[in-house]
């Protein structure tokens, strides 16, 4: 009778030090973060959709898709300083918060080298230009959605 009541009052008390744990190794889950990153995410594909389709191949195509930069920008900003912010609950929690900001950061930086590629010369197709901004960018968004619990 006894081992019964610990294996059903132990249960919760387990579950709670599990998830506890968790949070020793990952930061707690933010969906402003995994929204803010997943949108730039998909703007970094119609950039790349657009280079590839010969849409970029002239440079003065910069004008019209300056605002789309600076929105991706923008929410990378946002992803960022989130990101940045978010608490730990040890070592491997920070040092996993840590990688977050640096890939975030990495995708930012890969938008600003295409977009300056893209105003100086225009993004020529098929020649492996977006594949960089894609990879990183791709990394970033799934490490921001992989926080999330359940996933």
């Amino acid at each position: 009778m006894r081992s019964r009541s610990l294996a059903i009052h132990g249960a919760p008390i387990a579950a709670a030090l599990l998830l506890a744990g968790c949070a020793m190794f990952a930061p707690r889950y933010d969906p402003m973060l995994d929204a803010k990153t997943a949108g730039a995410y998909e703007l970094v594909a119609r950039f790349a959709a657009n280079g590839e389709l010969g849409t970029y191949a002239d440079k003065a195509s910069f004008a019209d898709a300056a605002p789309q930069y600076a929105d991706a920008q923008a929410q990378l900003a946002v992803a960022q300083m989130r990101a940045a912010s978010l608490e730990t609950g040890g070592k491997g929690a920070a040092h996993a918060r840590d990688l977050l900001v640096k890939l975030i950061k990495g995708c930012s930086d890969r938008i600003t080298s295409f977009a300056l590629q893209h105003k100086k010369f225009g993004i020529q197709p098929d020649t492996g230009a977006t594949q960089p901004m894609m990879v990183s960018c791709d990394q970033a968004a799934r490490a921001a959605q992989a926080m999330k619990p359940g996933s």
